[in-house]
């Protein structure tokens, strides 16, 4: 008789979360990556080449490197996915449809995953699109985090942002009248999307971050994300220049 593979990943998943509530420790770090079937900007994204290898692969290579974790999960509710993630080495998560949904929410998502896996305390969500994804963030963030509640990748932007208040266009966070030059301020820091380490607790109050987050910064260069082909043609040109 043969077993369809969507049970045997069922039951995978069943013996390990039996396996790892008994053993798993609150000092333990888990690293997770968000990575459903049904992207919408590039088809199959998550398993999109670059170099050889999918976007998929190279997020779970850099985080094995890090050496910063005791299991690497990847929930998805696809096949083709969930088997790249086993021929990497990552433990694969079977993300119920209602769960992957165009409106599903990154933290919707992870709570999911935390319901699951009730032995899960400390954890890092990582974003495949984040190709720039280097060993030395990962090794920063996870010394950050043992002195704070979250930890997340930034970047400095330099770009002068303006809002409408009352129909009123207004500069936001700087003079009009006294323009700052790029070399005379930090800049803002702004998310860049590549990980978010956080922590059960702060997940089951709704959110990913409070007021005891750390950053770490990184390069302008490596916060490109693939959300568009225009993104990932970027992404091909600079990688395969470096090859």
């Amino acid at each position: 008789m043969i077993v369809p593979l969507g049970l045997l990943l069922i039951l995978a998943q069943l013996l390990f979360q039996i396996e790892s509530t008994e053993i798993c420790s609150k000092s333990e770090l888990h690293a997770l990556i968000l990575a459903r079937g049904g992207s919408k900007g590039i088809k199959y994204k998550n398993l999109v080449e670059i170099a050889g290898l999918s976007l998929l692969a190279r997020t779970i290579i850099k985080i094995q490197n890090s050496a910063c974790f005791d299991h690497i999960w990847v929930s998805t509710d696809d096949k083709r996915i969930a088997t790249e993630a086993e021929k990497y080495g990552a433990i694969v998560h079977v993300r119920p449809p209602e769960f992957a949904m165009d409106d599903t929410s990154s933290l919707d998502a992870i709570k999911e995953f935390l319901d699951t896996h009730k032995a899960i305390h400390n954890f890092s969500l990582f974003q495949c699109t984040s190709v720039f994804l280097k060993e030395e963030y990962i090794k920063d963030a996870a010394l950050a985090f043992k002195n704070h509640d979250c930890v997340f990748a930034a970047k400095r932007s330099h770009y002068l942002r303006w809002e409408y208040i009352d129909n009123l266009l207004v500069p936001v966070g700087f003079n009009s009248k006294a323009r700052p030059r790029r070399q005379d301020w930090k800049g803002d820091i702004v998310e860049t999307g590549m990980f978010y380490f956080s922590k059960r607790r702060l997940v089951e109050n709704g959110v990913l971050q409070n007021d005891r987050c750390s950053i770490v910064e990184i390069d302008e260069q490596d916060g490109l994300e693939i959300d568009s082909p225009i993104d990932l043609t970027i992404a091909r040109c600079i990688i395969n220049n470096k090859t």
